[in-house]
Protein backbone atom coordinates (compact mmCIF):
# COMPACT_ATOMS: atom_id res chain seq x y z
CA UNK A 1 0.00 0.00 0.00
CA UNK A 2 2.65 2.32 0.87
CA UNK A 3 4.73 1.58 -2.15
CA UNK A 4 1.53 2.10 -3.85
CA UNK A 5 1.00 5.88 -2.98
CA UNK A 6 4.77 6.80 -3.41
CA UNK A 7 3.92 5.53 -6.78
CA UNK A 8 0.83 7.78 -7.39
CA UNK A 9 2.65 10.30 -5.31
CA UNK A 10 5.72 10.53 -8.15
CA UNK A 11 3.03 9.72 -10.81
CA UNK A 12 1.36 13.34 -10.10
CA UNK A 13 4.70 14.75 -9.30
CA UNK A 14 5.74 13.99 -12.81
CA UNK A 15 2.63 15.40 -14.47
CA UNK A 16 2.63 18.50 -12.60
CA UNK A 17 7.21 18.95 -13.76
CA UNK A 18 5.64 18.46 -17.06
CA UNK A 19 2.85 20.83 -16.67
CA UNK A 20 5.14 24.21 -16.11
CA UNK A 21 7.64 22.93 -19.29
CA UNK A 22 10.70 22.19 -16.31
CA UNK A 23 12.73 18.84 -16.76
CA UNK A 24 13.84 16.21 -13.90
CA UNK A 25 17.66 15.76 -14.59
CA UNK A 26 18.31 13.00 -12.11
CA UNK A 27 15.82 10.45 -9.97
CA UNK A 28 16.78 8.09 -7.64
CA UNK A 29 15.54 5.77 -4.44
CA UNK A 30 16.21 7.27 -0.73
CA UNK A 31 14.97 5.60 2.11
CA UNK A 32 11.42 5.10 2.46
CA UNK A 33 10.73 7.28 -0.80
CA UNK A 34 12.40 9.08 -3.84
CA UNK A 35 14.37 12.14 -5.26
CA UNK A 36 13.88 13.77 -8.15
CA UNK A 37 15.73 16.58 -9.39
CA UNK A 38 13.74 19.45 -11.21
CA UNK A 39 15.71 22.07 -13.32
CA UNK A 40 14.06 24.81 -15.16
CA UNK A 41 16.58 25.83 -16.88
CA UNK A 42 18.31 28.49 -14.53
CA UNK A 43 18.19 26.65 -10.87
CA UNK A 44 17.90 22.99 -9.79
CA UNK A 45 16.01 21.45 -6.81
CA UNK A 46 16.37 18.24 -5.10
CA UNK A 47 12.28 17.26 -4.45
CA UNK A 48 12.15 14.15 -2.12
CA UNK A 49 8.84 12.44 -2.33
CA UNK A 50 7.97 9.83 0.94
CA UNK A 51 5.46 7.12 1.03
CA UNK A 52 4.02 9.05 3.70
CA UNK A 53 3.06 11.13 1.36
CA UNK A 54 5.04 14.00 3.09
CA UNK A 55 7.08 16.23 0.31
CA UNK A 56 10.70 17.76 1.26
CA UNK A 57 11.69 20.53 -1.13
CA UNK A 58 15.51 21.15 -0.84
CA UNK A 59 18.23 22.85 -2.35
CA UNK A 60 19.02 26.93 -2.50
CA UNK A 61 16.49 29.55 -2.26
CA UNK A 62 15.32 30.21 -6.06
CA UNK A 63 11.44 30.79 -7.91
CA UNK A 64 11.27 27.55 -8.72
CA UNK A 65 11.74 25.96 -5.29
CA UNK A 66 9.21 28.80 -3.91
CA UNK A 67 6.99 27.58 -6.35
CA UNK A 68 7.95 23.74 -5.41
CA UNK A 69 7.38 24.29 -2.04
CA UNK A 70 3.55 25.38 -2.65
CA UNK A 71 2.89 21.97 -4.87
CA UNK A 72 0.34 19.70 -3.33
CA UNK A 73 -0.19 16.73 -5.23
CA UNK A 74 -2.37 16.14 -7.06
CA UNK A 75 -3.64 19.69 -8.00
CA UNK A 76 -1.18 22.05 -8.75
CA UNK A 77 -2.05 23.79 -11.84
CA UNK A 78 -1.18 26.45 -13.82
CA UNK A 79 -3.73 28.03 -16.36
CA UNK A 80 -6.09 26.02 -18.24
CA UNK A 81 -4.90 23.01 -16.90
CA UNK A 82 -7.00 19.86 -16.89
CA UNK A 83 -6.32 17.89 -13.39
CA UNK A 84 -9.09 15.19 -12.84
CA UNK A 85 -8.41 11.58 -11.18
CA UNK A 86 -10.08 8.78 -9.28
CA UNK A 87 -7.47 6.17 -7.44
CA UNK A 88 -9.29 5.10 -5.00
CA UNK A 89 -12.90 3.47 -3.52
CA UNK A 90 -14.89 5.95 -1.52
CA UNK A 91 -15.18 3.57 0.91
CA UNK A 92 -11.51 3.73 1.83
CA UNK A 93 -11.52 6.95 2.15
CA UNK A 94 -11.01 8.46 5.75
CA UNK A 95 -13.49 11.47 7.04
CA UNK A 96 -11.74 14.41 8.17
CA UNK A 97 -11.77 15.26 12.25
CA UNK A 98 -15.28 17.13 12.35
CA UNK A 99 -14.22 19.47 15.35
CA UNK A 100 -11.47 21.22 13.23
CA UNK A 101 -14.60 22.65 10.41
CA UNK A 102 -16.73 25.54 11.28
CA UNK A 103 -20.31 25.32 12.49
CA UNK A 104 -22.18 25.85 9.34
CA UNK A 105 -25.29 23.33 7.68
CA UNK A 106 -24.57 20.86 5.63
CA UNK A 107 -25.89 20.75 1.71
CA UNK A 108 -28.59 17.69 1.53
CA UNK A 109 -27.96 14.41 -0.10
CA UNK A 110 -30.41 14.13 -3.43
CA UNK A 111 -28.76 10.76 -5.05
CA UNK A 112 -29.01 12.17 -8.00
CA UNK A 113 -26.02 12.09 -10.33
CA UNK A 114 -24.50 15.53 -12.01
CA UNK A 115 -21.65 17.97 -11.55
CA UNK A 116 -21.29 20.94 -9.88
CA UNK A 117 -19.25 24.32 -11.20
CA UNK A 118 -18.41 27.14 -8.93
CA UNK A 119 -15.10 29.81 -8.56
CA UNK A 120 -13.08 31.53 -6.22
CA UNK A 121 -11.21 34.82 -6.72
CA UNK A 122 -13.80 37.03 -8.90
CA UNK A 123 -13.89 39.64 -6.11
CA UNK A 124 -10.17 38.94 -4.86
CA UNK A 125 -8.03 41.70 -6.46
CA UNK A 126 -5.15 39.69 -6.02
CA UNK A 127 -4.36 36.64 -7.19
CA UNK A 128 -6.09 33.78 -10.19
CA UNK A 129 -9.85 33.29 -11.13
CA UNK A 130 -10.32 29.65 -10.41
CA UNK A 131 -13.47 27.80 -11.97
CA UNK A 132 -13.88 24.27 -10.94
CA UNK A 133 -16.35 21.45 -11.76
CA UNK A 134 -17.24 18.35 -9.94
CA UNK A 135 -19.10 14.99 -10.82
CA UNK A 136 -20.52 13.29 -7.74
CA UNK A 137 -22.66 10.51 -7.33
CA UNK A 138 -24.80 8.92 -5.30
CA UNK A 139 -21.76 6.54 -3.52
CA UNK A 140 -19.14 9.81 -3.55
CA UNK A 141 -21.94 11.99 -2.19
CA UNK A 142 -22.40 10.71 0.88
CA UNK A 143 -18.54 10.11 1.05
CA UNK A 144 -18.44 14.01 0.75
CA UNK A 145 -21.39 14.57 3.38
CA UNK A 146 -18.85 12.88 5.46
CA UNK A 147 -15.93 15.01 5.02
CA UNK A 148 -17.91 18.06 6.28
CA UNK A 149 -18.21 19.72 2.44
CA UNK A 150 -20.14 23.03 2.34
CA UNK A 151 -19.77 26.38 0.83
CA UNK A 152 -15.68 27.09 1.25
CA UNK A 153 -16.63 30.77 2.29
CA UNK A 154 -17.87 28.65 5.57
CA UNK A 155 -14.10 26.61 5.95
CA UNK A 156 -11.44 27.95 6.73
CA UNK A 157 -8.02 27.50 4.31
CA UNK A 158 -6.62 24.96 6.38
CA UNK A 159 -9.72 22.98 6.07
CA UNK A 160 -10.34 24.06 2.96
CA UNK A 161 -6.82 22.59 1.33
CA UNK A 162 -7.27 18.84 3.54
CA UNK A 163 -11.10 18.62 1.84
CA UNK A 164 -9.69 19.34 -1.61
CA UNK A 165 -7.26 16.64 -1.30
CA UNK A 166 -9.86 14.30 -0.33
CA UNK A 167 -12.35 15.30 -3.13
CA UNK A 168 -9.91 15.18 -5.81
CA UNK A 169 -9.90 11.25 -4.98
CA UNK A 170 -13.12 11.27 -4.59
CA UNK A 171 -14.20 12.35 -8.08
CA UNK A 172 -13.73 13.30 -11.55
CA UNK A 173 -13.08 16.97 -11.79
CA UNK A 174 -11.45 19.52 -13.83
CA UNK A 175 -10.28 23.07 -13.38
CA UNK A 176 -9.45 25.95 -14.90
CA UNK A 177 -6.70 29.00 -13.30
CA UNK A 178 -6.77 32.61 -14.85
CA UNK A 179 -3.67 33.25 -13.29
CA UNK A 180 -3.65 37.45 -13.08
CA UNK A 181 -1.61 38.23 -16.49
CA UNK A 182 -3.96 35.48 -18.44
CA UNK A 183 -7.04 36.95 -16.07
CA UNK A 184 -6.24 40.45 -17.42
CA UNK A 185 -5.39 39.55 -21.18
CA UNK A 186 -8.74 38.09 -21.55
CA UNK A 187 -10.81 40.96 -19.60
CA UNK A 188 -9.41 43.38 -22.37
CA UNK A 189 -10.96 41.22 -24.72
CA UNK A 190 -14.42 40.35 -23.68
CA UNK A 191 -14.62 43.58 -21.79
CA UNK A 192 -17.00 41.73 -19.61
CA UNK A 193 -16.91 39.23 -16.13
CA UNK A 194 -20.05 37.46 -16.82
CA UNK A 195 -18.95 36.48 -20.19
CA UNK A 196 -15.36 35.47 -19.25
CA UNK A 197 -17.41 32.96 -16.05
CA UNK A 198 -19.67 31.49 -18.67
CA UNK A 199 -17.29 30.99 -20.84
CA UNK A 200 -15.00 29.10 -18.26
CA UNK A 201 -17.71 27.48 -16.15
CA UNK A 202 -18.73 26.09 -19.87
CA UNK A 203 -15.47 24.90 -20.39
CA UNK A 204 -15.62 22.73 -16.99
CA UNK A 205 -18.71 21.76 -17.43
CA UNK A 206 -17.92 20.49 -20.92
CA UNK A 207 -14.79 18.13 -19.74
CA UNK A 208 -16.48 16.54 -17.11
CA UNK A 209 -19.11 15.89 -18.91
CA UNK A 210 -17.23 14.30 -21.70
CA UNK A 211 -15.92 11.88 -18.94
CA UNK A 212 -18.66 11.26 -16.90
CA UNK A 213 -21.46 11.49 -19.29
CA UNK A 214 -23.46 13.00 -16.61
CA UNK A 215 -27.32 13.88 -17.36
CA UNK A 216 -26.94 17.25 -15.24
CA UNK A 217 -25.28 19.98 -14.52
CA UNK A 218 -25.59 22.94 -11.58
CA UNK A 219 -24.39 26.48 -11.38
CA UNK A 220 -24.57 29.06 -9.16
CA UNK A 221 -25.95 31.92 -10.99
CA UNK A 222 -24.07 34.90 -11.40
CA UNK A 223 -26.07 36.63 -14.51
CA UNK A 224 -27.76 36.10 -17.42
CA UNK A 225 -28.98 32.58 -17.36
CA UNK A 226 -28.38 32.83 -21.34
CA UNK A 227 -24.57 33.21 -21.11
CA UNK A 228 -23.63 29.82 -19.53
CA UNK A 229 -26.02 28.07 -21.60
CA UNK A 230 -25.46 29.35 -24.79
CA UNK A 231 -20.82 29.19 -23.97
CA UNK A 232 -22.11 25.39 -23.01
CA UNK A 233 -24.19 24.90 -26.22
CA UNK A 234 -20.83 25.89 -28.34
CA UNK A 235 -19.03 22.95 -26.21
CA UNK A 236 -21.42 20.42 -28.22
CA UNK A 237 -22.48 19.32 -24.44
CA UNK A 238 -26.61 18.84 -24.24
CA UNK A 239 -26.46 17.76 -20.76
CA UNK A 240 -29.78 19.38 -18.67
CA UNK A 241 -28.38 22.94 -17.14
CA UNK A 242 -29.85 24.47 -13.73
CA UNK A 243 -28.80 27.79 -12.61
CA UNK A 244 -29.93 28.94 -9.02
CA UNK A 245 -29.09 31.62 -6.30
CA UNK A 246 -27.23 29.74 -3.30
CA UNK A 247 -26.15 27.11 -5.12
CA UNK A 248 -23.60 26.35 -3.10
CA UNK A 249 -25.96 24.45 -0.76
CA UNK A 250 -25.81 21.41 -3.49
CA UNK A 251 -23.38 19.15 -2.60
CA UNK A 252 -21.59 18.96 -6.09
CA UNK A 253 -21.52 22.83 -6.24
CA UNK A 254 -19.98 23.11 -2.53
CA UNK A 255 -17.50 20.00 -3.75
CA UNK A 256 -16.90 22.30 -6.41
CA UNK A 257 -15.92 25.43 -4.49
CA UNK A 258 -13.80 23.89 -2.15
CA UNK A 259 -11.29 22.98 -4.94
CA UNK A 260 -12.04 26.48 -6.52
CA UNK A 261 -10.53 28.14 -3.38
CA UNK A 262 -7.76 25.62 -2.33
CA UNK A 263 -6.26 26.35 -6.06
CA UNK A 264 -7.00 29.99 -4.97
CA UNK A 265 -4.98 29.84 -1.77
CA UNK A 266 -2.39 27.99 -3.17
CA UNK A 267 -1.33 30.02 -5.88
CA UNK A 268 -1.99 33.19 -3.92
CA UNK A 269 0.78 31.90 -1.70
CA UNK A 270 3.13 31.23 -4.35
CA UNK A 271 2.66 34.83 -6.32
CA UNK A 272 3.32 36.21 -2.28
CA UNK A 273 5.97 34.08 -2.24
CA UNK A 274 7.82 34.93 -5.63
CA UNK A 275 7.83 38.86 -5.43
CA UNK A 276 8.51 38.97 -1.65
CA UNK A 277 4.99 40.62 -0.58
CA UNK A 278 2.25 39.16 1.27
CA UNK A 279 -0.92 39.65 -0.30
CA UNK A 280 -4.06 39.66 1.72
CA UNK A 281 -7.22 38.42 0.15
CA UNK A 282 -11.13 40.38 -0.56
CA UNK A 283 -10.98 43.30 -2.34
CA UNK A 284 -11.51 45.60 1.00
CA UNK A 285 -8.59 44.97 2.96
CA UNK A 286 -6.87 48.14 4.06
CA UNK A 287 -3.67 46.51 3.39
CA UNK A 288 -4.28 46.04 -0.29
CA UNK A 289 -3.64 49.65 -1.52
CA UNK A 290 -0.03 49.67 0.75
CA UNK A 291 0.85 46.34 -0.65
CA UNK A 292 0.00 47.44 -3.87
CA UNK A 293 2.05 50.56 -3.65
CA UNK A 294 5.20 48.52 -2.19
CA UNK A 295 5.00 46.12 -5.10
CA UNK A 296 5.02 49.46 -7.65
CA UNK A 297 7.89 50.55 -5.87
CA UNK A 298 10.03 47.68 -6.12
CA UNK A 299 8.92 46.15 -9.34
CA UNK A 300 7.04 49.45 -11.53
CA UNK A 301 3.69 49.37 -12.34
CA UNK A 302 3.82 46.68 -14.71
CA UNK A 303 4.45 44.11 -12.54
CA UNK A 304 0.31 44.43 -11.10
CA UNK A 305 -0.41 43.15 -14.31
CA UNK A 306 0.85 39.73 -12.88
CA UNK A 307 -0.36 39.92 -9.59
CA UNK A 308 -3.50 41.69 -9.86
CA UNK A 309 -6.65 42.12 -11.76
CA UNK A 310 -6.39 45.48 -13.60
CA UNK A 311 -9.97 46.50 -14.13
CA UNK A 312 -10.65 46.58 -10.32
CA UNK A 313 -10.81 50.38 -9.28
CA UNK A 314 -8.23 49.56 -6.41
CA UNK A 315 -6.00 49.33 -9.62
CA UNK A 316 -6.19 53.56 -10.09
CA UNK A 317 -6.08 54.03 -6.46
CA UNK A 318 -3.00 51.99 -5.69
CA UNK A 319 -1.14 54.30 -9.05
CA UNK A 320 -2.49 57.93 -7.61
CA UNK A 321 0.86 60.22 -7.49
Amino acid sequence: MAGEKLSEQVRYFRQFVAQKGWTITNEKEIAYGRQLTVSDGQASVPVALYATGKTLVQGKASALQATLKVWDQPAQVDTATIASQVTTSPATRPALNQSTVQTATLPQATGLSRIGSDESGKGDFYGPLVIAAVYVDQASEQQILQLGVRDSKKLTDKNILAMAGEIRLLCPYHLLCYLPETYNQLYQQLSNLNQLLALAHAEVIAEVARRTASPRAIVDQFGNEALVRQALAKTGCTLHLEQRYRAEEDTAVAAASILARAEFVRQLARISDEIGVDLPKGASNPDIIHRGRQIVQHYGEEKLRAVAKLHFKTTATILQK
